[in-house]
């Protein structure tokens, strides 16, 4: 449970074997370069490759080509090397046209089709119509619409009986009038109008022949025709694909293969023939990797200490066990831990866990959110189901302490009497008294976590020799001592005890650690032996600033302190809703009471569950994260092919 041990690899050889020692890198998914901008010696000659990529068309043909036929891209490592690059452009321009030719008269068929049942329902009101439409078509002065005009609108013709026009209503419906209007050539334009400002609706007729009886069943035949020739285009092309899907996918995966292989160039430098390529790699596959790149020819491989060049930032891969796994997502929420601080994944794996039991402590709604998260990670790998399965279980443990099963407190209580002997469950929540110790168990809690950080802080900074961190800082030794100190005092003082804050303790636990908190960086600069410990901007500035610095410190141990509040908040506001919840429930009789019962825990789980998470994620984040993790790291990026 740390941060993975890194080790800084060059790697140099011929040009001509390059394209092999990135595929073998890609391969390994262990190396992490670095740009060759920052690495490049131009006095010695070395240049930044900038190639173009001659994969780059090809697989965006290839990409296209799939959208076209339906095929769901998948990359296969395995599959990169099943197919000759020879072939690829001969099997695609064949695979190509035939897949085209079929899709083209697909959708020709699918238009024609799509006509002809519009033409044969308009036509089906056009029955009464005994002309032929060829005639009708034909007529060198007039003009005839088909269309259909609103009910209301048919009435209002009648306005309109001086103008040149006749409208013929050939079948009516509720709502509608189907039928033609006609007029002539001269007059077309300002009837077309007429009929506009009426709402009157054109239907456009495709080429007919004769009545419309008999142009609708040659529309009829003709569809049954398309239809069938439509089911064979399917059934050959569905044939197409499926002949040729495994060969196209074996395609993608060796192409995009090389295309991405191929654009790791730009992480490379030359000279004279020779590359040069610089990243980094966790120590524990050196060796392997060392056997895989020099066993191509004229490739070499040298290993440094990771901080061997001062112009590069090591990396940070997380290595936690699969209990804390999950977590890491909170941890890049905030920032990645730099590679020489501590991994805090643990650290919040262990807190938040508890924070949101205690908070949510139910014993039935705690293993409904555990089997939810199960669910979530099994079917859709999501890694929030995995932290929902553990701080699930954390709600049902601490459930068991209150004894509340989806809400009923009094539920568990023959296990603690008859079983286990006690006169009763461990915690009544709503009891006032327990209202009482809840909170202070949450300052306490909160004391201790507060503390927790501290001494992470502490350890980091004496772990990089950074003693103005560990020792002199707010969240150093000096916070830490003044802190615990001004809270035993409290705490004497409030249990009736003889006062702690006598001259000499202020002097010693209180004045002192403020008077070094405020000497921080001068004190700071002496332990790296920098001698230059005058203000910059004067001691009138520096004095100001340290009294607000102070003033912000002495604020924020008060405001964190009591941020914990909520945590025992939140255990009572639990209890309390899931009171209302029973409350309704009694209310209703037979199958009512169960509705409500079922509605109110989903309620109370999706509402409180939801935001007792988003306040653990607080908690961690301002109260815990600030006083020990910075989170300015650079992410392990290896080069792989997802």
């Amino acid at each position: 449970m740390s941060i993975e041990k890194m080790t800084l690899v060059q790697i140099t050889g011929h040009v001509d074997v390059l394209d092999k020692v990135l595929r073998r890198c890609s391969d390994i998914g262990q190396f992490h370069p670095e740009q060759p901008a920052q690495l490049t010696d131009k006095a010695g000659g070395f240049t930044q490759m900038m190639e173009e990529n001659p994969y780059k068309a090809r697989l965006n043909r290839i990409v296209d080509i799939g959208v076209n036929a339906g095929i769901t891209l998948k990359y296969d490592a395995a599959d990169v090397r099943k197919v000759a690059s020879d072939g690829i452009d001969d099997f695609l321009d064949s695979f190509h046209k035939e897949l085209l030719e079929l899709s083209d008269r697909k959708r020709e068929l699918t238009k024609a089709i799509e006509e002809g049942q519009t033409a044969e329902v308009q036509l089906r009101h056009l029955d009464s119509l005994d002309v032929s439409l060829d005639e009708l078509f034909a007529c060198e002065f007039l003009k005839i619409r088909f269309g259909r005009l609103p009910v209301d609108s048919y009435g209002k013709l009648a306005y309109y009986k001086d103008r040149l026009f006749f409208f013929v209503s050939l079948s009516e419906g509720s709502t509608y009038h189907w039928g033609m209007y006609i007029t002539t050539v001269d007059h077309v334009a300002e009837v077309d109008d007429i009929f506009s400002s009426l709402y009157f609706e054109r239907i456009r007729i495709p080429e007919a022949h004769g009545t419309p009886g008999i142009a609708k069943q040659m529309f009829k035949d003709e569809l049954v025709k398309n239809k069938a020739e439509l089911e064979e285009v399917n059934n050959r092309l569905a044939e197409l694909i499926r002949a040729n899907e495994e060969k196209f996918q074996d395609i993608y995966s060796g192409v995009r293969f090389r295309s991405e292989s191929f654009d790791l160039r730009r992480y490379v430098s030359v000279y004279k023939g020779q590359f040069h390529l610089t990243g980094f790699l966790p120590t524990r596959d050196e060796e392997a990797f060392r056997k895989s790149i020099e066993s191509i020819d004229r490739a070499h491989v040298e290993f440094k200490p990771q901080d061997s060049d001062k112009r590069l930032v090591t990396p940070t891969k997380l290595n936690n066990c699969k209990l804390f796994q999950p977590f890491e997502m909170f941890v890049d929420m905030y920032g990645t831990p730099s590679y020489n601080e501590i991994d805090p994944t643990p650290f919040v794996g262990i807190t938040y866990t508890l924070l949101y039991g205690i908070m949510f402590g139910d014993l039935g709604q705690g293993l409904v959110i555990a089997l939810l998260g199960a669910l979530l990670w099994k079917f859709k790998k999501m890694n929030l189901g995995r932290i929902m399965t553990r701080i699930g279980i954390s709600a049902a443990c601490f459930g068991l302490v209150y004894g509340s099963v989806f809400g009923m407190e009094h539920l568990l209580d023959p296990l603690y009497t008859d079983l286990l002997g006690l006169p009763g469950k461990p915690v009544e929540v709503m009891d006032p008294l327990t209202i009482n110790n809840l909170l202070i168990f949450a300052i306490g809690l909160g004391v201790v976590l507060i503390i927790a950080s501290m001494t992470i802080n502490i350890v980091i900074g004496l772990k990089n020799r950074d003693f103005e961190k560990a020792i002199f800082s707010n969240n150093g030794l000096a916070g830490m001592v003044f802190y615990v100190a001004v809270l035993l005092g409290v705490l004497s003082m409030l249990s009736g005890g003889q006062s702690l804050f006598t001259p000499l303790y202020i002097l010693a636990f209180i004045v002192l650690p403020i008077l070094v908190i405020f000497l921080k960086h001068p004190l700071g600069k002496l332990t790296r032996g920098n001698r230059h410990i005058k203000p910059e901007g004067g001691i009138g500035s520096f004095i100001l600033e340290g009294f607000f610095e102070l003033f912000e410190v002495v604020l924020s141990f008060v405001t964190n302190t009591m941020s914990f509040l909520r945590v025992g908040g939140f255990i009572i506001s639990h209890a309390g809703m899931m009171a209302v919840v029973l409350t309704l429930t009694e209310m209703m009789t037979g199958s009512g009471s169960i509705v409500v019962m079922i509605l109110g825990n989903a309620f109370v789980m999706a509402l409180e569950g939801f935001i007792v998470g988003i306040q653990g994620l607080r908690l961690e984040f301002y109260e815990l994260f600030s006083r020990y993790f910075e989170g300015q790291g650079k992410p392990f990026r290896p080069v792989v092919i997802q």
